[in-house]
């Protein structure tokens, strides 16, 4: 239904990919990493169906992730403290209907950091930043509080793992990019 929020009705599979998005964060750990877990209260593609052609939000592409402020602290944290930025990412991808779901994690692999959080967005809205995401070959994940004041972004080169596929799946594929 045009407007409705893409979670509704996959409100029980959001909670399974959260609970995958926290194992993979235990996977990283395990295997010595030091991990982040992000829990977003929202994510929203960008630029989108609402917004094509307006000009709002047009010089950003990506997801605009709203996250609790304490978390928003860590990871403004968590990135500072690595000196070599953030090069590579892993990305593990579902479908629902027309919805995508991800977890992502961001990899700092000289200084042994990852950044896990998870991401959806509906396959309709996200048609204008599909599209040049893939013209561009690359997007952006603008973590933020609710207050928007600051942003933490990370990039995703090579973004087609965070893209749809053709049919629906059942469970998290792992559809890596680095």
């Amino acid at each position: 239904m045009a407007g409705s929020h893409p979670l509704a009705g996959f409100t029980d599979f959001w909670d399974d990919v959260m609970a995958d998005m926290e194992a993979t964060a235990e996977e990283y750990r395990e295997s010595g990493w030091d991990v982040t877990e992000l829990h977003p209260g929202d994510v929203t593609p960008l630029p989108n169906a609402s917004t094509a052609g307006t000009g709002v939000e047009a010089e950003r592409l990506g997801f605009d992730v709203l996250l609790p402020g304490d978390e928003f602290e860590t990871v403004q944290e968590t990135v500072a403290g690595v000196e070599d930025g953030f090069d590579e990412y892993d990305a593990y991808r579902a479908q629902r209907s027309n919805v995508v779901f991800l977890v992502v994690a961001m990899k700092a692999e000289a200084a042994g950091t990852a950044v896990v959080f998870p991401l959806y967005y509906s396959q309709d809205q996200a048609e204008p930043l599909l599209d040049r995401a893939e013209r561009a070959g690359e997007l952006h994940t603008y973590l933020r509080p609710l207050d928007d004041s600051e942003r933490v972004v990370f990039t995703q080169r090579e973004p087609d793992a965070l893209f749809p596929e053709g049919g629906d799946s059942d469970s998290l594929d792992g559809d890596a990019a680095e």
